[in-house]
């Protein structure tokens, strides 16, 4: 008995691995800073901490990271200035690097007070080790008040540098999100009963958030490098979130132009796209029954009716 349960356990552990060995390994790299007090070991911190919420991931120790650059004779600002140095870089499947581009804070007079804005830029790049191709480039800029006075008074005055930390660990998040999608995009784990079933949860969506369905056309090339540079895509459906899980989200389907199959592709919108996403379901429900009115007989009517269609139904 104790054997088959040494046995048991062995084999838990094993089928652990694997599935954790099916994660691409992520290293935190070197963060440069144009400002000589701030400590980039702070940036670093926070992106491991987010890239590890995303639960897509394994990463590499930093420790390990070092021994690797000794090994391979590689320095940072070396890769930083060359990806295509990296062959041979073994453990690792993505090194993030970066530059702190932006970090102050300013005053501003709201007519009967004063507020203080702190503002933190930072540029990211995301290198694929294994072909040295950078898989991702990244400009983001946060701004958050902390602190406000009377209009007479300096709002500024005495704001240290853990003002900073709410914005690092917003623009962490932001640098996970885009890494995340850019390799695994969300998709439908499931659809029934008017319901989707999304492969994020919690640590990534938001209550309430819709997200468009799209299917991927058929790619198209760069004609001078035959590289593929993007593909067309039509929307099936807006699904909005209505709850989160850990692992998993489930969402209604609020429009749905085509059928909702497993695997298919679910695009974040942005804030603008999410303000006015009542205004185009309303928009495009609207064309759709003019269509069907004025598409009865062929003719210029339905012509143009269906061309209003396209363009109220395009998000």
């Amino acid at each position: 008995m104790k054997k088959l349960f040494i046995i048991l356990v062995l084999t838990l552990l094993s089928a652990h691995t694997i599935s954790q060995s099916n994660k691409p390994i992520v290293a935190v790299g070197d963060f440069e800073s144009s400002f000589a007090n701030f400590d980039t070991r702070n940036i670093k911190t926070a992106l491991e901490t987010a890239l590890s919420q995303t639960g897509k991931f394994t990463l590499m120790e930093r420790g390990r990271l070092d021994q690797l650059l000794s090994e391979q004779n590689l320095s940072m600002s070396g890769i930083v200035g060359g990806a295509s140095n990296l062959g041979g870089f073994s453990g690792v499947d993505y090194l993030i690097m970066g530059r702190i581009t932006a970090l102050g804070l300013e005053s501003k007079n709201l007519l009967i007070m004063s507020e203080c804005k702190a503002k933190f830029g930072l540029d990211v790049k995301v290198v694929d080790v294994r072909t040295g191709e950078i898989r991702l480039t990244d400009t983001i800029t946060k701004s958050d008040g902390v602190n406000t006075s009377d209009a007479e008074s300096n709002p500024c005055q005495g704001i240290g540098i853990t003002a900073f930390d709410t914005l690092t660990a917003s623009a962490s998040r932001a640098v996970a999100a885009s890494l995340t999608q850019a390799i695994f995009p969300v998709k439908v784990a499931n659809s029934s009963n008017g319901k989707v079933y999304l492969n994020y949860g919690s640590n990534f969506l938001k209550q309430n958030e819709v997200l468009k369905i799209v299917a991927l056309g058929e790619g198209f090339e760069d004609p001078d490098t035959g590289e593929i540079i993007g593909a067309e895509e039509e929307l099936i459906a807006l699904v909005k979130v209505f709850e989160l899980k850990p692992k998993f989200s489930k969402a209604n389907i609020i429009y749905e132009k085509a059928p909702i199959s497993k695997g298919d592709v679910a695009n974040r919108l942005s804030k603008k796209e999410q303000k006015n996403v009542s205004k185009f379901v309303k928009s495009c429900e609207k064309s759709k029954r003019n269509v069907e009115k004025r598409c009865k007989k062929s003719g210029k009517k339905c012509d143009k009716a269906r061309e209003k269609e396209i363009k109220a139904c395009t998000l």
